[in-house]
């Protein structure tokens, strides 16, 4: 007999060995005995033994008559063997002695017709089975939210290079892509570790990980915020193998990778997967999220990146599966019944008193402890604990408590079911033990752990009776009270910072020199017009020359005072009249704009709006051209919390007059939107609630500038690349109410009668509530990229334009109304659908004017997505109809797509439908879909 395992297989094939001997008949009734030996961890179904077929006649019965403890096995329904009916368990039981009675011809007469089978199983033990289930790791249940264990967040990247390159991309990959991820989860009594595999195939990613590859940056290691978890990476390409030559200490190669059953089985011979990055993180603790973070200086790259610089921050945290469900996507079944506790990492069963075995379904003898109420609990609340006996009869109840204050030995409460704890208070906090004695004087116990920390909301102190009065805080602690923002301090959080201090609780001193006050939020130095530097630092470098020139020029002036003061006096007049002057003379091109869309403008709005520079602290850049860039900031408002923006510049050495008069146009355009609007907040006016909001501009001095609200979701371009490789988590509803917020907002442009002229995907920003915004009326098409955009002249003014977005009227003629936005919407359509792809159309890749006007005259049109429905690209189309008046409105799009994300909701149309009618769609040409012969062009590309 020879049998073999091999450890850590999900499932162990079958090994049996049948011996069999049969017995002279006694009384008529013949028997004989069968052994086998069955792995524990075989799958329920698995058959353990077939019945000799020379015994078999037409009409055989089989009946299981004893040995069957726990009903570990059946019998097969019409077939003459015995398979396995729940999970084994050897630690339970390793041997099971089944008597099975098999009934011949006439069942009335049983002792010349009958035959007993022994059958003897032996279940072997499997190591590392059943799986373990480790508390140090244990996920939560989670009720909402994407199904997946495991939840990425606070992803920040900020990476600078010594010849002026930055990257900075934050994001939260709460859905963990299973296309480009495999998850391999360790779970054991000493090691609760994750391991995850990054395939990279896209061209870009390849590349930049080639780039780390050349530089040596292949192994990575780094302990996590606080010390106690770390997280390791390796770089692994799939062409390079162990070579003594190789100029870099490779941690690993391919080939181990794949021996180490660390990569998705599908990659192993899939070419595109060039490089593959394995990252390592332990100890996870439950439910605790773990911030990593990474910190490299001056890793040397080739050019043109030169030295690199940088800081990388995730943060980990084990979200936990539904209901029944385990593994990295929460695609396992869990086997655990009767109320067990189901292990998110391997399926392990926590059973619950009363229950034993793999999968708890075994019943056992125990006594339980019943909590109420269930959840939070508080000090000064109550609490009833009530001791339940489980598959055992008792005679009687005791209970016992030792107090988590001191090492005492436990004390005697009461002989009771239940009892009450009244206030829940500090010295309440212990172990309370029922004891259980059955008839036969057997003790059962159970221990149930009082740990009740935190106050009552609204509360704090020892004994919480304290009332947190707290004015601007972010918590309140139980023992130090209110927790105040950056900014604020005192016992209700009622009092500014201090002169000279900033930050949470005013902890931080101010680093500010030469009496320059700090912003008491984040530190930042605010500098006199006199001062310059990170510091206000520039006084203190001049040093003695600087007061010896101060000092000269204060006794030139007390000679000449009165001469200097008329001077002055006569400065001033000519100086405010200059000033009146040059405001005018610099509002001119805002009204010069206007007045060519048609608009009248006001005046003492635009001087409203005009903002101090000083107010503004800039950031890190967002986005950069030629003509100009973006970058984060902070504005500080009169008599109101600082608020973050965006800051939109037109750089300095630049003279070009489009580029001033896109500017001013866009100004022009905010500004009357600012003017127009029928929204507010907080008894102030505010921009429509699908329009980025405009905090203000800088038009009297340089650079200039528009100051607007900050998305940190970014635009919809990049937040639809972002889903790429997740199709089948993207939430198309979500996405088709970004279109929803764009078509509102094209309304309220209508309404005001303004033209946006580049609605696209990369125009659109989403906030942090993911609401959509209509964005960038004018400057964003060098800001954040020229790639899309084609240089042309159109009327004698050169011009990037959005040709691939551009109805045929703008592109033949110059025509720009709110029908042509409803054309580019289309194209906006198609951006989504296709997630984030640049538009395309037959022949070359980005055609010129007359290439695109040939093209839409002849009726042709961009091909359908591949997930797109055959409802959304019938709007598509009906957008794109040659004629204007025959293209929805901006409130018929808004109708037609909550329609749309209502049918996506309610599954009236089902995926088959789709793809079916899809298929007819895309062999068709001239197909009616809703305009005048738009025809469905069959790309040969």
């Amino acid at each position: 007999m020879i049998y073999s395992w091999t450890p850590r297989l999900l499932y162990i094939q079958l090994i049996s060995v049948v011996l069999v001997s049969i017995s002279k008949p006694v009384g008529g009734t013949a028997s004989f005995n069968t052994t086998v030996f069955v792995p524990e961890n075989a799958a329920v179904g698995t058959v353990v033994a077939h019945h000799s077929t020379s015994l078999q006649v037409a009409s055989t019965t089989y009946r299981l008559l004893d040995g069957n403890d726990y009903d570990r096995f059946s019998l097969i329904e019409n077939q003459d063997a015995v398979k396995v009916a729940n999970p084994l368990d050897c630690r339970i039981q390793s041997i099971y002695q089944l008597q099975i009675l098999i009934l011949i011809g006439n069942e009335r007469n049983l002792t010349e017709n009958t035959t007993l089978w022994n059958l003897t199983v032996h279940v072997l033990d499997v190591p590392e089975y059943p799986p373990y289930y480790n508390k140090t790791c244990e996920t939560p249940e989670r009720s909402s939210g994407v199904p997946r264990l495991l939840e990425f967040t606070n992803c920040f990247l900020n990476i600078s290079t010594s010849t002026g390159f930055k990257i900075k991309e934050t994001a939260d990959l709460v859905t963990v892509t299973k296309r480009s991820v495999y998850f391999s989860l360790e779970n054991d009594l000493h090691v609760c570790e994750l391991n995850v595999t990054f395939g990279i195939k896209h061209i870009q990613d390849v590349a930049n990980a080639h780039i780390f590859a050349k530089a040596g940056v292949l192994h990575i290691t780094q302990y996590s915020v606080g010390g106690a978890n770390k997280i390791s990476a390796i770089l692994i390409n799939r062409d390079v193998i162990r070579d003594p030559e190789y100029p870099f200490e490779l941690p690993m190669v391919f080939s181990e990778l794949v021996a180490s059953k660390g990569l998705n089985p599908m990659w192993v011979d899939n070419d595109r997967y060039r490089y593959f990055v394995l990252v390592s993180i332990g100890v996870l603790k439950t439910a605790t999220p773990v911030t990593y973070k990474l910190e490299f200086t001056d890793v040397k790259f080739s050019m043109p990146y030169g030295n690199v610089t940088g800081t990388a921050q995730i943060t980990l945290k084990l979200a936990g599966c539904p209901h029944g469900k385990y593994g990295a996507f929460c695609d396992k079944n869990c086997a655990c019944k009767n109320e067990a506790r189901c292990h998110g990492f391997n399926g392990a069963c926590l059973c619950a008193p009363g229950w034993k075995g793999v999968a708890c379904d075994i019943p056992t003898p125990a006594v339980a402890i019943d909590v109420l109420p269930e959840g939070s609990m508080y000090i000064t609340g109550n609490v009833s604990l009530q001791c339940r006996p489980v598959h055992i009869n008792v005679s009687s109840m005791t209970w016992w408590f030792r107090s988590s204050r001191n090492n005492s030995s436990k004390v005697f409460i009461q002989t009771s079911r239940n009892i009450s704890i009244q206030p829940i208070l500090p010295e309440t906090n212990g172990v309370y033990t029922c004891e259980a004695g059955t008839p036969d004087g057997q003790i059962l116990e159970r221990n149930y752990v009082l740990e009740v920390m935190e106050c009552p909301p609204g509360l704090h102190g020892e004994r919480c009776d304290r009332p947190c009065d707290c004015l601007h805080n972010v918590g309140c602690d139980r023992w130090t009270g209110c927790v105040c923002e950056a900014g604020w301090t005192g016992p209700t959080c009622d009092t500014p910072c201090p002169s000279g201090t900033f930050g949470t609780n005013c902890e931080e001193p101010c680093r500010c020199e030469n009496g320059a006050e700090c912003n008491p939020f984040n530190g930042t130095c605010i500098c006199p017009p006199d001062l310059t530097g990170k510091n206000c630092e520039s006084l203190k470098q001049r040093g003695a020359v600087y007061t010896a020139q101060q000092t000269s020029k204060f006794l030139i002036m007390l000679v000449f005072i009165l001469p200097v003061l008329f001077v002055t006096v006569a400065c001033i007049v000519i100086r405010r009249r200059g000033r009146k002057f040059l405001r005018e003379q610099r509002q001119e091109p805002i009204q010069e704009e206007l007045q060519l869309l048609g608009v009248n403008q006001r005046q003492d709005l635009v001087e409203t709006l005009e903002r101090d520079p000083q107010n503004l602290t800039l950031g890190e850049l967002v986005g950069v051209g030629t003509f100009g860039h973006v970058v984060e900031g902070t504005l500080q408002q009169p008599e109101k919390l600082p608020v973050r923006v965006a800051v939109k510049t037109v750089n300095l050495n630049v003279n070009q007059g489009n580029v001033y008069a896109d500017f001013y146009r866009e100004v022009g355009i905010l500004v009357h939107l600012f003017d127009q609007s029928l929204h507010t907040k907080e008894d102030e006016k505010v921009m429509h609630p699908n329009i980025i909001q405009l905090y203000g501009v800088v038009t009297l001095s340089d650079p200039k500038r528009i100051i607007l609200e900050f998305a940190p979701h970014g635009d919809l371009q990049m937040y639809l690349t972002r889903l790429r490789d997740d199709i089948d988590a993207v939430n198309w509803a979500t996405l088709l109410g970004f279109a929803v917020d764009v078509s509102k907002a094209l309304q309220e442009l209508e309404r005001v009668r303004i033209v946006h002229r580049d609605v696209a995907a990369l125009n659109v920003v989403i906030t942090d509530q993911m609401v959509a915004k209509l964005a960038d009326f004018g400057l964003a098409r060098d800001v954040y990229t020229n790639t899309v955009y084609e240089r042309t002249n159109q009327h004698g003014r050169d011009e990037l334009l959005p040709m691939k977005w551009m109805a045929l009227e703008s592109l033949q003629y110059g025509e720009y109304t709110c029908q042509s936005d409803v054309w580019s919407f289309g194209v906006m359509l198609w951006e989504i659908a296709s997630l984030g792809e640049e538009p395309r159309y037959p022949g070359p890749f980005r055609p010129d004017c007359c290439q695109m006007v040939n093209m839409l005259r002849q009726g042709i049109r961009m091909e359908k997505p591949l997930e797109c429905s055959i409802d959304l690209y019938r709007l598509m189309c009906q957008s794109w109809c040659d004629v204007g008046k025959h293209r929805p409105t901006a409130v018929e799009l808004e109708e037609r797509l909550v329609n749309l994300i209502k049918t996506i909701k309610d599954g009236v149309q089902s995926d088959d439908d789709v793809d079916q009618l899809s298929d007819v769609l895309g062999k068709t040409k001239d197909a009616e879909v809703g305009c005048t012969s738009v025809a469905v062009w069959e790309s040969t590309i």
